[in-house]
């Protein structure tokens, strides 16, 4: 006996993407287990459409075709049609993507997928027009039932591009040289752009663990051009059309190679990250620019993104009113009727009607220069242009608060949650702003509170309900922050439930044959594929951040197998790394650790806590940091020396004498 699947069902999701289509004349369907069963009893093939509540052409797929009833009563006669958000099921859109990416070798979303009624792939693409959107769904009907033999044909060449794809072979351990990884970075260096910083290419994406770990390897090595460049682009990022000059947060990408065009929508994971990348910015470079980025970052973070149970929500729109970026921009107009005298100032500093100049006598705010630089061009004092920009601020944004705002995302996520709450980590460290430290340690006992229960860690949560089981990247993002929550706290409590986490992790994706880990846990219903997330991209992989996470396990917890873990993952990608760093820069993080100098910072005594905080304001990539009052964890033993605070620094456990200022330990490290 089945539901009714000539209607649409997703009226019972909680997805706030999936709710954005229930009132479609399509019979959608979220993807089970009966719903496979239904196709399998009719003979349908599925039609698998995937995307995110933030998606601009999403949103333009649903208004042309999804809304059309022409269009449904085609789909629904056909199809078995099943709506995914990506968000919520990472592992059925990484699937679907490697099917487009084969076929076309690019992709996007919408993702639209045809299946056959067990899953397996045939035939995709993204956007499609409505005229081109009838004519597929019509071909793709004809070749189903009338050319079965190409449709199995097109399956099994689907099936063996994705076994190519995510087969990796077990490697040997082997040294990591330390002149390969420089080498590599050498041919990284080609690919940037040294005027507006970022890699030289349009769209630009901000990825900030590729910029992590290039900052990294120029501080360790000394080498200036990596840390020039990582000025640019946080400089030219922070200035940018990408950044919202009004109340702070980055979109998600750049159209252009300028940052000037964003793609407007706001998205968690990439704000969490950024935190990170400007916070360990203002430890080395000391910009005040950096500061501000963060403090407005954060501020709109709470104002707009923050739950009533104190974890975040997922994304916010680029679209309001039907029209993407309205919100955002302004036409000069309007903004010399707002600012008045001020408007000539104001134009001059945002570019308005010049560089800023968009479509339809739209702006969008831009700086080309930093502050000292226009105020020596405009002969303005420093303080006095700074009192302006503050009164700018406040009055546009009281007339754009009163504007239609983009539809914000209220689901929460626990690996994006995960990825903001080590931001909010390493901006307390930079700043020293305790309301960070507590909007992290908040969401942390949230997810600790309601996603995870001992045995599974949970992915979604909205209206009170948590529905889909922890992926790898839930786990390893999770394990991260409660790591970076230890370094930055000194409460035990935090390493202890990684080291849980992180055995429960083995328990439900390690692969014994490729020692790895796999996406998906052994104890959900098995995909078409088994999937190996491996390559960095806008967040980095869940395997690159599950091995990082056992390489500091295993020098916090003197634990061995977690080292050698870390290494054998390693092997297994190294040869990929150094002809595509961009895709692996997680990875070169990790071969950082092996290949050059890595320390452990042992702090024991009364004032263990207060002289961390004062090293962590220094940005050291190439440590883990252990504090306490007392010798709880193996790494302490018989370092206390009485009634003195001691600093020890370590590397592979062999010990400098310990000191006892935070001078001395800096000189030492």
């Amino acid at each position: 006996m089945f539901m009714n699947f000539q209607q649409n069902n997703l009226q019972f999701s909680t997805s706030p993407y999936l709710k954005q289509h229930e009132k479609n004349p399509v019979w959608w369907q979220s993807w089970n287990d009966e719903v496979l069963e239904y196709a399998k009893s009719t003979n349908k093939p599925l039609l698998i459409s995937i995307g995110y509540s933030a998606c601009h052409w999403c949103h333009v797929m649903e208004h042309e075709s999804f809304e059309d009833d022409e269009v449904a009563k085609i789909m629904n006669e056909y199809f078995v049609c099943i709506k995914i958000d990506r968000e919520e099921r990472p592992d059925l859109d990484a699937l679907y993507m490697n099917v487009v990416q084969l076929i076309h070798q690019s992709g996007g979303w919408p993702l639209n997928v045809f299946a056959l009624p067990d899953g397996r792939p045939f035939y995709g693409g993204t956007y499609f027009p409505k005229h081109q959107w009838l004519e597929l769904l019509d071909n793709i009907n004809q070749m189903f039932h009338h050319h079965p033999n190409k449709t199995t044909e097109y399956v099994d060449s689907i099936a063996n591009g994705l076994t190519k794809i995510e087969t990796i072979d077990l490697k040997s351990i082997t040294d990591f040289s330390k002149t390969k990884i420089e080498e590599t970075f050498e041919f990284w260096q080609q690919q940037f752009d040294d005027e507006w910083g970022g890699f030289n290419r349009a769209p630009k994406f901000m990825l900030p663990n590729a910029w992590q770990t290039i900052l990294r390897y120029g501080i360790q090595t000394k080498d200036e051009n990596f840390l020039i460049q990582t000025k640019i682009t946080l400089d030219r990022m922070a200035f940018g059309g990408l950044y919202d000059q009004l109340k702070g947060g980055f979109s998600r990408y750049s159209v252009d190679a300028y940052w000037k065009v964003p793609h407007f929508e706001k998205m968690l994971y990439d704000n969490g990250q950024l935190l990170s990348l400007y916070a360990n910015g203002f430890k080395i470079f000391g910009e005040k620019e950096y500061q501000t980025v963060i403090e407005e970052t954060v501020n709109w973070l709470k104002d707009e993104m923050l739950s009533p149970e104190n974890a975040f929500y997922a994304a916010i729109d680029a679209d309001s009113e039907g029209v993407e970026g309205k919100y955002y921009v302004w036409n000069s107009e309007e903004l010399e009727t707002i600012l008045k005298e001020d408007f000539q100032l104001f134009k001059s500093y945002y570019n308005i009607d010049g560089f800023g100049k968009w479509e339809e006598e739209n702006n969008i705010l831009i700086r080309l220069t930093d502050d000292d630089d226009f105020c020596e061009k405009n002969a303005i004092p420093l303080q006095d242009l700074q009192a302006k920009i503050k009164g700018w601020k406040t009055a546009l944004n009281e007339v754009r608060e009163k504007r239609i705002k983009p539809h914000c995302d209220e689901k929460t996520l626990t690996s994006w949650n995960a990825l903001l709450i080590t931001g909010l980590c390493d901006s307390y460290q930079a700043i020293n702003n305790i309301e960070y430290l507590d909007l992290a340690k908040n969401a942390m006992d949230f997810i600790l509170e309601n996603q995870w229960n001992g045995e599974t860690l949970f992915r979604n949560y909205k209206e009170k309900q948590t529905t889909i089981p922890g992926f790898l990247d839930d786990y390893a993002l999770t394990i991260e922050a409660l790591i970076k929550l230890f370094e930055t706290t000194t409460e035990l409590h935090y390493i202890e439930t990684a080291q849980e986490l992180t055995e429960e992790t083995y328990n439900q994706f390690y692969n014994h044959k490729n020692k790895m880990f796999a996406y998906k846990s052994h104890y959900d219903t098995p995909l078409v594929n088994e999937t190996f997330e491996i390559y960095d991209n806008v967040i980095s992989s869940s395997n690159s951040v599950m091995a990082n996470n056992l390489f500091r396990l295993g020098k916090i917890l003197h634990q061995e197998k977690y080292m050698e873990q870390a290494k054998q993952m390693l092997s297994n990608v190294q040869e990929n790394i150094f002809d595509h760093p961009t895709g692996f820069a997680n990875w070169i993080n990790l071969y950082l650790n092996f290949s050059h100098s890595y320390k452990e910072i042992v702090i024991i005594g009364k004032d263990a806590k207060k002289y961390l905080e004062e090293i962590q304001k220094y940005f050291i990539p190439n440590a883990v940091f252990v504090a306490t009052e007392k010798e709880h964890l193996e790494i302490t033993k018989n370092r206390l020396v009485e009634d003195k605070t001691s600093i020890h620094i370590c590397e592979n456990y062999t010990c400098q004498l310990p000191v006892y200022t935070i001078k001395e330990a800096l000189e030492n490290i």
